[in-house]
């Protein structure tokens, strides 16, 4: 005899998409991740460029990070507004 227990089947799935981490903690990997970026491209850019330009392309590939995850988080905001 089954007793009257709900089916797994019959339970709706969760059809939005979860974060894999919190926002705060993704702000924090890609401003590290920015940082250590420019760091690297300052250091072993070449050393014959005066030492002004080799930050300023620190900056620039640091800040492209930055770029990237600006758009996507506008994308994804975008189309998330729609549901």
């Amino acid at each position: 005899m089954s007793k009257n227990k709900p089916s797994s089947k019959n339970q709706p799935q969760e059809l939005t998409a979860q974060p894999w981490i919190p926002f705060k903690t993704g702000l924090i990997v890609v401003g590290i991740v920015s940082i250590l970026l420019a760091i690297w491209t300052v250091i072993t850019s070449n050393p014959e460029l005066p030492l002004l330009e080799r930050i300023l392309w620190g900056v620039v590939f640091g800040g492209s990070i930055w770029l990237v995850f600006l758009f996507f988080l506008l994308i994804n905001r975008l189309l998330r507004r729609r549901k």
